[in-house]
């Protein structure tokens, strides 16, 4: 039988349950209440992995779109089903299957791009050869390169994800297994044709000259690059990272070089201190690594700061400045935040002449009063030492404006108003009180545009009743506020109106904050990553095209509902209740993937959007692994990955994205090429072997 492409049929038929059971004809929708749960997450696990195989098989023919459309809409249906029925179950390995089967398929789909870009380069590649055109050959050498170890990790991670289900289900997964390490292995012997034919190997060498280095006194490297014949790199301008820095050295006819190693985030103690030799795009020379060790000293340096005004309110901007020095150096590459009280306003990297600027507005958790903004290096047991620098401001109370209405609905109580200024500045993401009557108070917190909504339960059903709404937070500089509203005996029923302007208000604030961006809204989902809605002009104009439509077809559908005067009907969900998550748009199963995306960024140069994405990476795995917030800021994230017991090592790789993302998504002037590659590196490193 063939496939409708020609190519053979991969529709394997898979087995039902038993005839020993009475559910083989069942489907397993129709399944609840843990009915046969056993059976049917067998049949279901054998229906997937099935799936997993023939996506292997075509995949090795050569059909990449029917290797990833067997795991598309139909898998994710069937994963859906098992997750649910894996609750329900006797085993606990059936829920440890769920998470590998979900693995599974985001690598299977990511080895499937990578083999399939391995194969177009190397047909670039074939072309430029042919051609003549040596320089391109290499170029797209070295790309197929990256794409080659690329593949051979995913390989890595999909076999255990086989190895996993194969030990908590019943499922042989060997002949898909099969396939993926044969088209790997192909791949790496066609690769080391390449590599033989077109590019050269490198070894690089590296010791201290000094027991000891600090900021202030550098120790002195010294080192050799040589060719895999044997002959030397000499008189050559050679560029090399040391641990997250780049700096270019020359070679002398010997291949030696010497090189100053200044530490600033480095651990103090006896360190092993990795350098990389980073060869140019077109270059014959293949990539190395070396190590040395060396005892990092500490420094403590000097910092000062300046801000203005002297007096400010809640929401008014603050210009705040610092220089950080030692021993009369600037400290350039080191990162400085700004805290006011407990919160952290504003984090940024010191920049070539030692210094950092931010503007940043006041948060409502500042207490009023004499106060002080700290300019602070938020380092512990690092070359640079943590140190402060102090300014004194004064925070005036604000006054507040605070409404609320009321009306009874099927199930209770609709409260609804806005936290706002005097001025009518809204007030976002702090608490407000709510009481019916004498009853118990609920709490709900305000969204980024002030407003608030919350059914709370009828304590006198059909009785008059008074809705109480508070904020009086003690530790903030906003005033307290408390507004009430009465809603009449016997007041109607049923669901409330579609469209109101306090709905229509949040809902086309969310949309602009997706389109302009804000820190307060959540990620936006693209491809196999996260990016939060502040990047999408990394996305390009089609992503913002996108977004301004939905928000002139759901602002005319608000007008619409207004001019009709109608109200929903039963079981309509009201569209103020939409929570900015169920605004993002949904992956694309067989969208680019992060390798994808991340090598089109390095390779084109834009190094902000690589970083950033290579962060999103990080954020999703700390997230999913760690049990960090999903709302962490990038600092915060850093922060909680200390004291979620994450390894010395680890926090040292993330802080690595982190800074650098701190840099492509705030910074005036772009990441630096070798930082923004170190980012993806240590997350390309954090997604292969995760986080625990």
């Amino acid at each position: 039988m063939q496939a409708d492409d020609g190519g053979p049929d991969m529709n394997r038929q898979v087995e039902t349950p038993t005839p020993d059971n009475e559910t083989q004809q069942q489907n397993p929708d129709s399944v609840s209440d843990g009915e046969y749960s056993d059976e049917t997450a067998a049949w279901l696990a054998r229906t997937m992995g099935a799936q997993l195989e023939n996506s292997s098989i075509a995949l090795s023919n050569e059909q990449y779109d029917r290797a990833r459309s067997v795991l598309g809409d139909d898998y994710n249906e069937r994963l859906e089903q098992y997750v649910e029925v894996a609750g329900d179950t006797s085993s606990e390995a059936d829920d440890a299957a769920a998470r590998e089967f979900e693995a599974a398929r985001g690598n299977q789909q990511n080895f499937t791009n990578e083999v399939q870009r391995y194969r177009q380069q190397y047909a670039a590649y074939q072309a430029a050869r042919e051609t003549g055109n040596e320089r391109e050959a290499r170029i797209t050498a070295r790309q197929m390169e990256r794409t080659a170890a690329n593949i051979s990790d995913t390989r890595q991670r999909l076999n255990r994800n086989f190895e996993q289900i194969e030990n908590t289900t019943t499922v042989d997964l060997s002949e898909g297994q099969g396939e993926i390490n044969e088209t790997t292995a192909n791949i790496t012997a066609t690769q080391s044709e390449v590599r033989e034919e077109t590019l050269v190997g490198t070894t690089l060498t590296v010791q201290a000259r000094d027991s000891t280095a600090s900021f202030s006194e550098p120790g002195t490297i010294t080192g050799q690059l040589q060719a895999e014949n044997g002959s030397v790199i000499a008189d050559a301008q050679v560029e090399l990272r040391v641990e997250n820095r780049t700096r270019t050295v020359q070679t002398d006819s010997n291949g030696a070089f010497e090189t100053r190693y200044r530490p600033r985030s480095a651990r103090l103690g006896s360190q092993s201190v990795e350098v990389e030799y980073i060869p140019s795009a077109d270059s014959v020379y293949l990539t190395d690594n070396a190590t040395f060790t060396i005892t990092v000293q500490q420094v403590t340096p000097d910092v000062t700061s300046d801000i203005s005004p002297e007096t400010v309110g809640y929401g008014d901007r603050l210009d705040a400045s610092a220089s950080v020095t030692a021993d009369s150096t600037v400290v350039t590459d080191i990162p400085v935040e700004f805290v006011m009280g407990d919160t952290a306003v504003a984090r940024t990297t010191t920049g070539p002449n030692g210094s950092v600027t931010a503007a940043v507005r006041v948060p409502a958790s500042v207490d009023d009063g004499d106060r002080q903004v700290v300019a602070r290096i938020p380092y512990q047991d690092r070359a640079i030492a943590g140190s402060q620098s102090e300014h004194p401001v004064v925070v005036v109370e604000t006054q507040t404006d605070l409404s609320v209405s009321a009306s009874r609905t099927d199930d209770g109580i609709l409260a609804r108003g806005r936290l706002q200024t005097v001025d009518g500045a809204p007030v976002a993401n702090l608490p407000v009180r709510l009481q019916v009557g004498a009853g118990e108070t609920q709490v709900v917190e305000t969204t980024r545009n002030g407003s608030f909504r919350a059914v709370i339960a009828d304590p006198q059903s059909g009785e008059s009743v008074t809705v109480t709404a508070t904020y009086d937070e003690p530790r903030s500089n906003l005033g307290n506020a408390t507004a009430t509203a009465t809603v009449g005996a016997g007041a109607g029923g049923g669901n409330p109106p579609v469209g109101s302007g306090s709905d229509r208000d949040i809902l086309i604030d969310t949309l602009l904050g997706i389109l302009f961006g804000s820190d307060e809204n959540p990620g936006i989902s693209f491809g196999n990553g996260v990016i939060g809605y502040s990047w999408l002009p990394v996305l390009g104009g089609g992503m913002a095209l996108i977004v301004v439509g939905a928000s002139w077809f759901v602002v005319s559908r608000f007008n619409q509902s207004e001019d009709a005067e109608t109200t929903a009907p039963a079981g309509t969900v009201d569209s103020s209740t939409i929570e900015p998550d169920q605004l993002t748009t949904s992956s694309d199963d067989t969208g680019p993937t992060f390798e994808d995306r991340v090598d089109t960024y390095l390779d084109s140069g834009n190094y902000d959007a690589a970083t950033m994405l290579a962060y999103t990476v990080v954020h999703d795995e700390l997230v999913s692994e760690n049990g960090i917030s999903e709302g962490m800021t990038h600092w915060e994230l850093l922060q909680q990955s200390r004291q979620h017991d994450v390894s010395e090592e680890l926090v040292a790789d993330i802080e690595t994205v982190v800074e650098a993302f701190e840099m492509a998504a705030f910074a005036s002037v772009s990441v630096d090429p070798s930082r923004a590659e170190a980012a993806v590196e240590r997350a390309r490193e954090i997604r292969s072997n995760g986080t625990k």
